[in-house]
């Protein structure tokens, strides 16, 4: 794929979800003209930008709706939620369609189709006749025009000379363009398109209607009309036009009408009429009376439209004899030099003659006074990387990390094992160097790697509105912290689980409108998506103000599905009970809809949530509301563990799940149930052994105390008996592969600075 197609892939993509946010503002909102115009700026940009690819039924469709929300602006129409509903269904469309192009360079065969069945939805409904033209078709009369009879007037004599030389070679195509008065409204440019004309042999500029006053011309209003020779076929000026084709008349010409109109000219009408007027109003403007102040200004702005204005109507000779009296009315500091030298060109140039044509003045302009002649471009400051590159940066700082960490193992066998203490300290010494600049490194790289959690965020607003419009409830979703960034590996994590959040608080959480107003609340509901940072972490929150959770219901339908039995029921929290949601299978739901109920979401929220390395618990009171908490790291190409000792072996486990460390006496050890159990904090902690779940059997007497690692699971404080405490670092995990990562209670590896790997272990696994 070409990289003009991959940049409009990326542009498209943003254009299309700033339309979408833009488009659901105006639907609550309908007098912002703001948004509006915003919108409309961004389809318009989207169909212009789509014109330079094989997209002919994406660029069809996005320039009906163009017309539509053109007609928003008009405030001819409103947005209604129905007109929403067909527009964001064009957006989806044109969103698969941006990943066709993406995939395949090109767009499905039935594409066509579904554009001519929108388009026509869009014609029907939204104030045109279901048989109008659309754009692209050349249906209708064309504006009435006397070509042939107006050629002498649009082009210069040496004009049609020149084009008639042309058409003797091939077809000759009159090219007349009438631009809408309101076209810089819609973001249109009539000259940039009429200069881009292929075959272009000649082109003239006429006044559509005299000009109004100074004080009363609206510069906004288009009054110009362009017409050009050109010897492109006629495929290709179609192409060119299809934005505006109803604007456009194009009429064949032969070589023997253009001979029959270049005879000599009246003298009146060697320069086309737009120059004359042009060069007849710097004389006036010379004329007029000025301040000290203005007249510097006067004089170099008059210089260059009398110039420009001659190079336009192809008269390079003369316009070096006005920058030669523009030099000298400023320095003498009198307008007559400039205002002579137009007039004898003006009088000069009203006589029928031939000047040789210089080409290497085309396209210069004269600078005014203090002004450059060309313009200075900034350098890009924003640069675009593969993220493959960005991987490849962060493995190999991970690798550097476990080199470093080598160093100190170097620095201890030196002074240990060969007695040479000074190259010991020499070694820390470049050790804490080294040990600096990886820490910049590492934290320069993860700086790129970071991205706002808005990137997920800015997607729930169509989710919300199209979801509550469904369930029949009014919901404001409310977003802050979206400027809160964390690593892309955890951003493009987070979306699956609070897709399931926020679908199961609509569906469970908020109450219809009747609902709500029978409890006094609001009719329209609250669903806030909150992010900030909290030291290492990432904090997200899903918080409504609707039926909250009754725990009394979860111990139920757990003990109804087996989950719970009698003796966990008497003793289990409401806190624990609430946590039960996340439970496999597990629902409320009397009914399976297309929304939620059959026991999958919540387990995959937590799911998801783990396998990033986070945690996620849950409160809720009955009839107030609920709030869901994610706790994610920041980061998950840098893990934190603990080490610890099972006898001579040594593993790691996950910072995160980590409550706290205790020595608990074997005297105070008891069993229930079966089960070793001891008391903390007036708590009863349920005892498992490190060994006896890896199956690992212990060497050597067993000591008075036993070395606790208190850990959370699924909020859940159980406590995991090991033989000794290590020290926390950090690492760079590796997922086990190949055959090994069939192997059940192992998270992955992680290589140590001595050169030892270190078994990082899945607790929930192990346990479960």
């Amino acid at each position: 794929m070409n990289e003009l197609l991959v940049q409009f892939v990326l542009e498209a993509r943003d254009l299309l979800r700033d339309a979408g946010e833009d488009l659901m503002a105006l639907e609550r909102h309908p007098g912002d003209e703001d948004a509006i115009n915003r919108l409309f700026r961004s389809v318009h940009t989207l169909k212009k930008s789509s014109g330079l690819f094989e997209a002919q039924p994406l660029t069809r469709i996005l320039h009906v709706l163009e017309d539509i929300f053109q007609s928003v602006r008009e405030r001819k129409i409103s947005v209604t939620p129905e007109l929403a509903d067909l527009a964001l269904k064009i957006f989806d469309q044109a969103s698969q369609w941006i990943d066709d192009l993406d995939q395949h360079a090109a767009l499905p065969d039935g594409a066509g189709a579904i554009a001519g069945d929108l388009v026509a939805e869009l014609r029907t409904r939204y104030g045109h006749r279901a048989d109008e033209p659309l754009p692209g078709n050349s249906g209708g009369e064309p504006p009435a025009y006397a070509p042939l009879a107006d050629l002498a007037r649009w082009f210069s004599r040496y004009a049609l000379i020149a084009a008639s030389g042309a058409a003797r070679e091939g077809q000759l195509r009159l090219i007349s363009y009438q631009p809408e008065e309101g076209c810089f409204f819609r973001g249109e440019d009539p000259l940039h398109l009429a200069m881009q004309i292929p075959g272009l042999q000649a082109l003239g500029i006429a006044q559509r209607a005299p000009w109004a006053l100074l004080t009363d011309l609206d510069p906004f209003n288009a009054n110009l009309d362009f017409h050009a020779l050109s010897t492109a076929d006629r495929p290709t000026l179609d192409a060119l036009f299809r934005y505006v084709p109803e604007q456009v008349t194009i009429t064949e010409l032969g070589a023997s009408s253009l001979l029959g109109l270049a005879a000599p000219a009246a003298p009146d009408r060697a320069l086309p009429p737009v120059v004359l007027t042009l060069l007849r109003d710097q004389i006036s403007l010379l004329t007029m009376e000025a301040p000290a102040e203005e007249f510097y200004g006067r004089v170099g702005a008059a210089a260059c439209v009398a110039a420009n204005a001659l190079r336009s109507a192809r008269r390079f000779d003369v316009a070096p004899v006005l920058e030669a009296a523009c030099a000298e009315a400023l320095s003498s500091g009198q307008a007559a030099p400039l205002r002579v030298a137009i007039a004898d060109i003006l009088e000069a140039l009203s006589k029928p003659q031939f000047v040789e044509n210089h080409p290497r003045d085309e396209g210069r302009t004269v600078a005014q006074p203090g002004q450059s002649s060309a313009t200075e471009r900034l350098p890009q400051r924003t640069l675009r990387v593969d993220q493959e590159k960005v991987d490849q940066l962060m493995n190999l700082i991970g690798e550097l990390v476990v080199a470093k960490n080598s160093l100190p193992f170097l620095a201890r066998r030196a002074e240990m094992h060969y007695g040479v203490r000074d190259l010991g300290r020499e070694i820390k010494d470049q050790y804490g160097v080294i040990d600096r600049i990886a820490q910049e490194l590492q934290s320069a790289v993860m700086s790129v790697r970071m991205m706002p959690v808005g990137q997920v965020f800015q997607r729930f607003p169509r989710l919300v509105r199209d979801l509550s419009r469904k369930l029949g409830k009014e919901v404001d979703l409310v977003i802050q912290g979206e400027d809160t960034e964390a690593d892309k590996n955890v951003i493009e994590n987070l979306f699956d689980p609070l897709l399931h959040m926020v679908r199961n608080s609509l569906d469970h959480g908020v109450e219809t409108p009747a609902e709500r107003a029978a409890c006094g609340k609001s009719g329209t509901a609250m669903v806030k998506l909150l992010a900030r940072h909290e030291g290492d972490q990432v904090v997200l929150e899903i918080v409504d103000d609707g039926r909250g959770i009754d725990p009394e219901v979860i111990k139920r339908k757990a003990y109804e599905r087996g989950m719970l039995d009698e003796a966990r029921l008497a003793t289990i929290t409401d806190q624990e009970a609430t946590m039960l949601v996340f439970a496999a299978g597990f629902s409320t739901a009397e009914t399976v809809s297309d929304v939620s109920g059959r026991g999958v979401g919540m387990d995959v929220v937590r799911n998801a949530v783990e396998k990033a390395g986070g945690r996620i618990s849950m409160t809720s009171t009955k009839g107030v509301g609920t709030t869901v908490r994610l706790n994610l790291p920041l980061s998950m190409a840098v893990s934190r563990v603990m080490t610890v000792g099972l006898d001579d072996r040594l593993f790691g486990i996950p910072m995160d799940l980590i409550h706290g460390t205790v020595k608990v006496p074997r005297t105070e050890i008891v069993s229930i149930k079966g089960r070793q159990a001891f008391v903390l904090r007036d708590r009863v902690v349920p005892l498992l052994h490190l060994s006896e779940l890896l199956d690992v059997p212990s060497v050597g007497a067993a000591p008075d105390e036993i070395a606790v690692l208190v850990v959370r699971l699924d909020g859940q404080t159980i406590g995991l008996g090991i033989s000794a405490f290590g020290e926390g670092m950090e690492v760079i995990l590796k997922p086990l592969e190949g055959m090994l990562a069939k192997i059940a209670g192992y998270a992955g590896t992680a290589l140590l600075g001595d050169g030892r790997v270190l078994l990082v272990l899945d607790l929930k696994e192990l346990i479960q």
